[in-house]
């Protein structure tokens, strides 16, 4: 009997928590986990997600913050529960490219820096999927060294700089190209290198696509993908 009580109590509070979300009424929601702290790891209806989660959602940087200081220590596991996706707060965080709250979680628990959703995606590698260079050299600062290049490859075998390159996003490569050298020569589950990849895309070179003068200028003002490029070529080759 007490157990039934409990939960139409736990009901109700999710309930008002997800009221007080779509009213915008965040202050309303920190005095309600305050007073209920099981209402971390409440999963919000309709959303499918934590009320956590849909703070760093509508980027609330201040509740985000105070939110995540209400959880104790005994409860970092409510930092772990993701969406359908297993997407966690801090995937949210890295994929929008907000340091900030990147910076708020990790400092809660730094471990979930190489937490994977259910693609054994880590919100590493989804700060690098998203072209998001800020808040992955963030999280990069934050991993131990030892456990980097295990949080950088996804259940398809792609790692982050196969991504980046299908992306173009080429100044971000570059980084990852000197902070994860041995990602240039492992391949994805069609045999390809980033190399490989990066051979079969024709706007990353100048001989690929056909420039007017002005466009000349403008492709010589940015030498990023020559950069890019030569420092790839050159480490793949050592």
């Amino acid at each position: 009997m007490a157990s039934g009580i409990e939960d139409e109590k736990l009901e109700d509070i999710k309930v008002k928590l997800f009221n007080c979300a779509m009213q915008s009424d965040w202050e309303g929601v920190v005095r309600i986990c305050e007073q209920h702290p099981s209402a971390h790891k409440a999963i919000m209806p309709a959303s499918g997600e934590t009320i956590l989660y849909m703070a760093v959602s509508d980027e609330e940087e201040k509740i985000v913050e105070e939110l995540v200081e209400q959880i104790s220590k005994s409860e970092l596991d409510a930092l772990k529960i993701g969406n359908e996706e297993g997407d966690t707060p801090l995937h949210l965080a890295a994929s929008i490219g907000n340091v900030q709250m990147c910076k708020c979680i990790t400092d809660k628990d730094r471990k979930l820096v190489g937490f994977p959703n259910s693609k054994a995606e880590t919100p590493l590698f989804l700060a690098a999927l998203r072209g998001q260079k800020d808040a992955f050299l963030f999280l990069h600062g934050m991993c131990e060294s030892s456990e980097r290049a295990n949080y950088c490859r996804r259940d398809d075998g792609r790692n982050i700089l196969h991504c980046v390159i299908d992306e173009e996003y080429f100044d971000l490569a570059f980084q990852i190209i000197h902070h994860y050298r041995d990602l240039v020569d492992s391949v994805d589950e069609n045999g390809l290198t980033p190399l490989r990849l990066l051979a079969s895309k024709p706007t990353a070179f100048r001989s690929g696509t056909p420039l007017s003068w002005f466009e000349r200028i403008i492709y010589h003002c940015e030498s990023l993908h020559d950069l890019f490029c030569d420092g790839l070529i050159a480490i793949s080759t050592v």
